[in-house]
């Protein structure tokens, strides 16, 4: 028989409606009496069907999120645009695309990764589809044990998608490609703008959002696996030719700070500071464009870089109940992932 939905057959249905007719008899049909709702909504959550809970969750943590853009008078260099995200009013991110010619003179960096290419292939091919198999290989993530903490990554990764793309559309970065036909990407390349790189984003909100399961209010710290593997996922992508430097490192702090938005909103008081990266200032010391690995991010992370900033003075987030539920049962996860 054929399969309906959630598994049900054509075959099942006749047999429980032969059931029904053998046991119920014809009496009236009545109620029983119904009992008081005794869970809370984030308890209830967990009964929805694992899509419709991913909608919910997404629902709720869109709420109060703006990405907003705007092109300030610069007529010297050429009016770079500006994009930025918001929650509840208040700016969490500021990212400044780099100039035209800043991308033009990035090109030879990009092309000097393609002899990495043969040594990164296959990584390159599974992170297009998935990149928690990854971060599973540093932190214990099997499906049997911590359902829990992958849903909470995967409902990040979603809402990831969604922001990093409103800051692509605003940016408009032209791709590497649009520059040279030798660059010749492993890869499809997608037709969406450049900056900031979204598997960057995705790579970096995951590792923020596992450090903080691990240690809360830990700082980012370059030389951590989970850091430096967020660093490899990115770079993969400038190697399979379809990214520029810049791209990853735009992609970091847009991570970074969605991951603190993330967990801030699980707790009942969580706050964030701000954090910005000018694309126009991610230079080297003869203004020409930088390449992005550890030692870079480190600069970033530690305020030694003049690209990047991030505040220390943290304003408020508004709460996110639901999600708030789906986290703190990640945690019971994690915190008994010995046992």
């Amino acid at each position: 028989m054929t399969d309906g939905p959630d598994g049900a057959s054509l075959e099942l249905a006749l047999a429980l409606m032969r059931s029904r007719d053998a046991i119920a008899g014809t009496e009236q049909v009545t109620g029983a009496t119904a009992a008081p709702v005794t869970l809370s909504s984030g308890e209830r959550l967990f009964r929805l069907q694992a899509d419709h809970r991913s909608a919910v969750l997404l629902s709720e943590l869109s709420e109060g999120i703006s990405v907003g853009h705007f092109t300030p008078d610069d007529p010297e260099n050429g009016a770079p645009t500006t994009a930025t995200l918001s929650h509840a009013g208040r700016m969490l991110v500021q990212i400044d695309r780099p100039y035209l010619p800043q991308f033009r003179a990035a090109v030879p960096l990009v092309g000097n990764y393609a002899e990495l290419r043969a040594d990164r292939a296959a990584e390159i091919d599974i992170q297009t589809r998935d990149l928690l198999p990854f971060f599973g290989s540093v932190v214990m993530l099997q499906p049997d044990r911590c359902d829990r903490i992958t849903e909470m990554l995967r409902i990040a990764l979603d809402l990831t998608t969604q922001v990093v793309m409103r800051f692509k559309l605003a940016l408009a970065c032209p791709r590497p490609t649009q520059f040279s036909d030798r660059l010749q990407p492993i890869i499809a390349c997608p037709g969406h703008p450049t900056l900031p790189s979204g598997h960057a984003t995705q790579a970096f909100c995951v590792a923020t959002l596992l450090t903080g399961l691990q240690t809360p209010g830990a700082p980012v710290k370059a030389g951590d696996q989970l850091f430096r593997l967020a660093c490899r996922i990115a770079v993969n992508r400038t190697v399979a030719g379809v990214h520029f430097p810049a791209d990853s490192a735009a992609g970091a702090v847009l991570g970074i700070q969605l991951g603190r938005l993330l967990l801030g909103r699980a707790t009942p008081v969580g706050a964030v500071a701000r954090a910005s990266f000018d694309g126009r200032q991610f230079v080297d010391k003869n203004d020409q464009p930088r390449d992005f690995h550890y030692g870079v991010l480190d600069r970033m992370v530690t305020g030694r870089d003049d690209s990047t900033r991030f505040d220390t003075k943290a304003d408020f987030v508004t709460p996110a109940p639901l999600w708030s539920a789906l986290v703190a049962a990640a945690q019971r996860e994690w915190d008994t992932r010995w046992s």
